[in-house]
């Protein structure tokens, strides 16, 4: 038997990232770029691991973008089959996905095998009932089973799956199957370190015996195992993480049950070869830009522009569809008040450079830590607050790299200030008041701490 198919997976439709319209519309062209290569390499169908749309509920553009691209494929009788991710399923209380509707339609199979003891059952597909575990194609030769999205009870479908693929083995044997696939919505733990509570690849290798090929989706991450499961990534980028995996787009496999393939085992041989290709999607350039050291927010801003001179030529002139988004990640801890940064100049900065669809610039920097020496003073005493509260002033100021050299003095003029103002004192005199304390301590004209 040969075959072939394109394997895809979270395409998040109707994801209008950042609020850009734009951003909306790439989500769209990315789906319809993959769709037209199935067409142009008339491919026998396609599967889909989940995720085709970026949230339960979505409005009528949404829709029509994924009917859009699902009727290349139907107008040319190229099927494709799907299961939900974790962003597809609908509200216990609605009761009907979009997916469900898409299937209803006629645009896909939408894969749901019916749980019994938190394990699936093999079942096939009815188009009555828009439920089973599996789906027959190129006349009885391939079969597809598939898994939706099941969070904290994967591992224990993975287990009940193994139990009833044994038990179903002789017979698709006896019914001529030459090739099986797997198509689930999950991510296997440790491809991503942050993300928990994922199966391990331990935990499918009970499937192997049966599996010819595992089609993933769910980790916008691209990878593989053992030339058996294959994980393509997010054909657009999501989040700002995912601009470091430049790899991502879909796989297009081509199986020969008359050629076996390395990587195959004595109990399953690899009767396939996977390509993973990558389509064309927006530049997304992501900076993290560290401020440890950078005692000032002058300091800063010539660091963010030493960036813009070395990347943003490489943008300039670019198509509109080539406009990149631009996004800088300020890390480390401040040496200043976080308020004296001007973000929107930055943002300005990476305009000017980028020409950008869009840029923003995250501030994720923490402050300085510090310790009060209290010197024996106990709060508990009300004679002792005056001083104490001077000394939280001065901690406070001496976060700032500008008021460090002063912060006793500062402290000492920030109590001094509280005391006037709760005594009424006319705003004018506390004006004069800082502004005589200012000249004294600071230099350059730098603003009074407020």
């Amino acid at each position: 038997m040969r075959a072939s198919f394109i394997h895809v997976a979270d395409i998040h439709l109707g994801y209008e990232q950042y609020g850009v319209s734009e951003r909306f519309n790439d989500f769209a062209r990315a789906f319809w770029e993959i769709m037209d290569e199935a067409v142009r390499r008339q491919v026998d169908f396609v599967v889909i691991a989940g995720d085709l749309f970026n949230k339960r509920s979505i409005d009528a553009r949404t829709l029509l973008q994924a009917i859009e691209g699902l009727r290349r494929l139907r107008e040319r009788n190229i099927p494709v089959i799907a299961v939900e991710g974790n962003h597809d399923r609908s509200y216990y209380r609605d009761g009907v996905s979009w997916l469900q509707f898409l299937c209803h339609q006629g645009y896909l199979t939408l894969l749901a095998p019916q749980m019994r003891g938190g394990a699936p059952v093999i079942a096939p597909w009815s188009r009555e009932t828009m439920l089973g575990s599996h789906v027959d194609l190129l006349e009885g030769r391939l079969r597809i089973y598939g898994l939706p999205w099941q969070g904290s009870a994967t591992l224990r479908c993975l287990e009940g799956l193994a139990e009833a693929l044994a038990g179903e083995h002789a017979r698709e044997e006896a019914a001529g199957l030459e090739y099986c696939l797997l198509v689930m919505h999950t991510g296997i733990e440790g491809v991503v370190p942050r993300l928990q509570g994922l199966p391990s690849l331990s935990h499918f290798q009970r499937l192997r015996p049966y599996i010819d090929y595992v089609a993933l989706g769910h980790i916008h991450k691209p990878y593989e195992f053992e030339s058996w499961i294959y994980n393509p990534g997010s054909p657009e980028t999501w989040s700002a993480e995912e601009a470091q995996w430049q790899e991502r787009g879909y796989y297009f496999v081509e199986i020969d049950t008359g050629d076996a393939q390395p990587g195959g085992r004595p109990e399953r041989p690899c009767y396939h070869r996977a390509t993973h290709l990558i389509n064309s999607r927006r530049p997304f350039v992501r900076y993290d830009l560290r401020v440890d050291g950078l005692t000032t927010p002058e300091a800063i801003y010539a660091r963010l522009s030493e960036f813009c001179q070395r990347e943003g030529p490489r943008y300039a002139g670019a198509e509109e569809r080539r406009r990149p988004v631009v996004q800088v990640q300020l890390l480390g801890t401040l040496a200043f008040d976080a308020d004296a940064l001007d973000l929107q100049r930055m943002e300005e900065l990476l305009r000017s450079s980028f020409q950008p669809l869009h840029a923003r610039v995250e501030n994720n920097t923490s402050d300085r830590d510090y310790l009060l020496d209290g010197e024996g003073l106990d709060g508990r005493d009300r004679s002792t607050w005056h001083e104490l509260e001077r000394r939280i002033f001065a901690e406070l100021l001496g976060q700032d790299s500008r008021y460090l050299p002063a912060k006793e003095a500062w402290g000492q003029v920030l109590a001094e200030l509280k005391e006037r103002a709760l005594q009424k004192e006319d705003p004018a005199l506390l004006a004069h008041y800082l502004r005589e304390k200012r000249a004294e301590l600071l230099s350059g004209g730098e603003p009074a701490p407020h």
